[in-house]
């Protein structure tokens, strides 16, 4: 026979396990909910590369390169979500190491990321922040990310 008190310990334990499991499952969905996928942050910085590529290109004069650089050993150090103007924001700063197409050499350098989740939660941009000195808010430039290659 099963005492009483037994019956209301087992359900304390029971209960107190659900609360745990609900508790892990919240805090993990919010924060995949945030966390921008692996591949989206290495188009992110390929398309940083590739936009400082051309603009030195252009300054110089010279053709600038088509090939997309190899992305490697992203670390992020700091994450952070911001809300900017009713906006949110990912904001991520690290490491990473990169190399153009047919370059023996490889450059470790450090990144500061600003992306922003689609308004279905499907898609992520990489944004860019504009500095206008004639208007008090801040605006972005948004670069959609994940889109399928031609």
């Amino acid at each position: 026979m099963v005492s009483f008190p037994g019956i209301i310990e087992w359900v304390n334990v029971v209960s107190k396990f659900i609360f745990s499991l609900l508790t892990v499952l919240i805090l993990t969905s919010c924060s995949l909910r945030n966390d921008p996928p692996r591949a989206i942050v290495i188009e992110a910085l390929q398309s940083q590369i590739l936009t400082t590529q051309v603009s030195i290109a252009q300054s110089l004069d010279l053709e600038p390169l088509a090939s997309i650089p190899d992305v490697s050993r992203v670390r992020v150090d700091h994450h952070d979500v911001l809300r900017v103007d009713g906006a949110h924001f990912v904001h991520l700063e690290g490491s990473f190491d990169w190399q153009l197409p047919r370059d023996s050499f490889r450059v470790d350098s450090s990144f500061d990321l600003y992306l922003q989740r689609g308004t279905r939660g499907e898609g992520w941009s990489l944004a860019k922040p504009v500095t206008n000195d004639d208007e008090d808010a801040q605006r972005w430039l948004l670069y959609p990310l994940g889109l399928p290659k031609s």
